[in-house]
Order: structure tokens, then C-alpha cells, then sequence
């Protein structure tokens, strides 16, 4: 089981096309285009961590923020992900 909480997810569609405006890069390889996103919290941290996920949920990399909204913003900036299309895991 995962330390971290998961807190709201999204599927990208095809309106939340790649920007262009980052690249992520794992050992030196530009890593693969996510499937999903996803905000988690891990216990004792105060920030939160933006989830790139593939097809199957397994975290492809990931971001660091401060708050939830700049790792809503995050994902905007990147995906045209719009705050309001976000699922919240229950």
C-alpha cells in the first residue's frame, strides 16, 4: 500500500493535449506521455506532489508544490487541465 494519500485525479482526454511548455526526463530519457494525473499528500509533508501516471496508474515522475491549487496550476499550465474537471478520490 502507498504511503501517501491520493487527493483528486484526472484522465486526460484529447482537450488536454501537452503544451509543450515542460519536459520530464527519467536518466536521461524524455519519459512517456501521461494517461492521468494526480494530486497526493504524504503524511508529514506540508506540500503536495503532481502525479504522472500511465495507462495503468504507476507513476511515471512527478512535481513538487506548496498547495493544492499550485499543482492544479501546474497541471493547467501543462495540460489545459481547468480546476473544476478534477475527480476526488474517496
Amino acid at each position: 500500500m502507498a504511503d501517501y494519500k491520493a487527493l483528486q485525479r484526472i484522465v486526460l482526454r484529447q482537450s488536454h493535449a501537452r503544451t509543450g511548455k515542460t519536459k520530464h526526463f527519467k536518466n536521461g530519457t524524455e519519459v512517456q506521455e501521461p494517461v492521468e494525473l494526480r494530486i497526493v499528500k504524504y503524511p508529514n509533508d506540508s506540500g503536495y506532489y503532481l502525479f504522472y501516471c500511465d495507462e495503468n496508474g504507476k507513476e511515471i515522475t512527478d512535481t513538487y508544490h506548496d498547495s493544492l491549487d499550485e499543482a492544479k496550476s501546474q497541471a493547467e499550465w501543462e495540460f489545459n487541465v481547468k480546476s473544476y474537471e478534477w475527480d476526488i478520490f474517496e
